[in-house]
């Protein structure tokens, strides 16, 4: 197991009932999982980012959305990585999966609903097939039969390919939560957002996971780059695509693993964000001196191996006579 993931990839057996919903019906949903406080911080720290509406049905032209999260609102680390729902991913998911996207969605009175779809269809193997992914939904809303709860068709994850939900399929099942509850679910049942038929405006957080060898649907090292990334946890670290893939390479920067570039921020010139002498420039400074180091030794261990390939490729004789002098 790599080091970024040791922490915590193993820490929290999942719960049975919970694991064999998931695996049979294609979701579960586990109710209240975080505190009002916590709901309510989450909330805070959204708000000064809910901007203009969607640009087009899918996204919401009545629904605001928030990307690149955990650059905006550093609670939501404690959704990335709780246990109950990373213990539930880590039975379908390889070690070292990846955060694949990360959004809020807030949607107002009078939106309609999406079309239904799978979050894993993107370039995946034909279906039925294993889950490219695992998805979230985490309430900061009551979710309820008229604010626009997430509508799912329970089971889909297994049909074959050509199988289509209708438009009112009567399978459609309403995922009615309280505020700080989640639901999961495998990237391949289809789902969709409800209309919101109230008068008042319903968020929820969606967080998905993918297979460590998938592009990312947000790419998380630019929307989260080191100076930011470096106030998380190496899990979280890993997730965002500041590690490699385990047991392998994938991932690497100029010859070296990207961790290096997030734990530079960590030694003893750097103060984190909000200390005193703190500033962008310094973060920026940082990561241009890493940059700079893992370039110098890359080429060092470039400059060895050629080195030592010239020698191997000389005579005999002339390697000997060489070590002699």
């Amino acid at each position: 197991m790599s080091e970024a993931l040791s922490e915590s990839q193993a820490a929290t057996a999942c719960d049975a009932d919970q694991l064999s919903h998931l695996q049979e019906h294609g979701y579960v949903i586990l109710p209240e999982v975080i505190g009002k406080a916590e709901v309510a911080r989450i909330r805070d720290e959204l708000e000064p980012h809910l901007g203009a509406f969607g640009r087009n049905p899918f996204e919401g032209e009545l629904t605001q959305r928030v990307y690149a999260l955990l650059a905006k609102a550093p609670s939501i680390a404690t959704l990335v990585e709780h246990p109950a729902v990373l213990s539930l991913t880590d039975q379908f998911l390889r070690p070292s999966y990846l955060l694949w996207g990360g959004l809020a969605i807030n949607l107002h009175p009078g939106e309609t609903r999406q079309a239904y779809h799978c979050d894993d269809d993107a370039g995946a193997p034909p279906r039925p097939r294993a889950p490219q992914g695992i998805s979230t939904m985490w309430a900061l809303d009551d979710f309820d039969e008229v604010n626009g709860a997430t509508e799912i068709i329970p089971g889909s994850h297994t049909w074959g390919p050509g199988e289509l939900p209708s438009e009112e399929d009567p399978r459609t099942f309403q995922a009615h939560m309280p505020a700080g509850s989640v639901m999961i679910w495998q990237g391949s049942l289809f789902h969709r957002g409800g209309a919101n038929r109230s008068a008042e405006t319903r968020m929820g957080i969606t967080l998905q996971y993918c297979q460590p060898w998938l592009r990312q649907i947000e790419n998380m090292v630019l929307a989260v780059p080191p100076e930011k990334a470096v106030q998380y946890s190496k899990r979280i670290r890993a997730m965002l695509g500041y590690g490699l893939m385990e047991f392998s390479f994938m991932g690497y920067v100029d010859g070296r693993n990207p961790r290096k570039l997030v734990e530079a921020l960590e030694s003893k010139d750097y103060r984190l964000r909000g200390s005193p002498g703190s500033s962008a420039s310094t973060a920026g400074g940082s990561v241009r001196a890493c940059h700079a180091r893992i370039g110098s030794s890359a080429s060092a261990t470039r400059r060895r191996a050629f080195r030592s390939s010239r020698a191997s490729s000389r005579p005999f004789s002339m390697r000997r006579n060489s070590q002699a002098s």
